[in-house]
């Protein structure tokens, strides 16, 4: 009886060290979904001005690949002027889905974060 309860006592504390070990390098979220928006800069020669939607489209695409996702199409509409609260929403195909993934402009110099939706 003794030894049952010491090798049970045992399998426990090594299972609360994985659960630990996992939280500790993977994160709460254990890496299932959870997506953290991606940021992002716009060139200084498109800051402040109007922005075509094909330059918003390549910058988007830029962004998404450096982060890993495959992307097969993006559009976006012409921005009339990129500054601090301005949003626009930019639609594609990511890694084979389609997505429509909003743009936040943070700052008039063309700083954006991406959501995509």
């Amino acid at each position: 009886m003794a030894i049952a309860s010491f090798v049970l006592s045992a399998l426990a504390l090594v299972g609360v060290l994985a659960v630990a070990a996992w939280v500790i390098f993977v994160g709460p979220g254990g890496g299932s979904g959870a997506s953290v928006p991606l940021t992002g800069q716009l060139p200084r020669s498109a800051a402040g001005a109007a922005l075509a939607g094909s330059d918003l489209s390549a910058a988007v695409t830029a962004r998404v690949r450096q982060d890993g996702g495959d992307v097969a199409e993006m559009t976006c509409p012409r921005t009339p002027k990129v500054g601090q609260g301005v949003v626009t929403v930019c639609h594609g195909v990511i890694s084979g889905s389609d997505y429509a993934v909003v743009v936040y402009f943070e700052t008039a110099d063309g700083r954006f974060t991406l959501e995509p939706v």
